[in-house]
């Protein structure tokens, strides 16, 4: 019995540190960014990521809980502000607190921003306009928009 339970906490630590090990541009620990959605709303902003996770891991999310899943997204999204609205095994969805700033009369600036990791899609949705970024790890410039 006390082999079963070495051979199992063995297995646990394997699964959760060699995905970590491989990981790839667009990849934190266990999770493979897909693509990530910015929809500007007045000063906030809701914030979706599509993503995969290793196949091994996702047994052991349903199992344990989603707790490390949101750390790691989040830390991937890398927004302050953020609180979850929506989270399962493929999608997390967010929505940020003051992502822009608001320099009234309507109008409204977001800034340059860094994710985690590449992202191989960025949209940024506007009141005004949609614009489509492939493989960046930031949003450089930063957006002015009108709400």
């Amino acid at each position: 019995m006390k082999w079963l339970t070495v051979g199992m906490a063995l297995m646990l630590v394997a699964a959760l540190a060699l995905p970590a090990l491989a990981a790839g541009e667009e990849r934190h620990s266990y999770i493979t960014v897909k693509d990530v959605t910015v929809r500007l709303d007045k000063a906030d902003a809701v914030v979706t990521m599509n993503y995969t996770i290793d196949d091994g891991i996702g047994f052991l999310v349903l199992l344990l809980g989603k707790s490390d899943l949101k750390q790691k997204a989040l830390e991937i999204l890398n927004f302050d502000n953020a609180s979850v609205q929506y989270l399962d095994l493929e999608r997390i969805e967010v929505r940020v607190k003051d992502a822009s700033n608001d320099y009234g009369q309507g109008s409204y600036w977001f800034p340059a921003h860094g994710f985690g990791v590449v992202v191989p899609s960025l949209t940024v949705i506007t009141p005004q306009d949609v614009n489509h970024y492939k493989n960046v790890s930031e949003f450089p410039d930063g957006l002015g928009y009108f709400a």
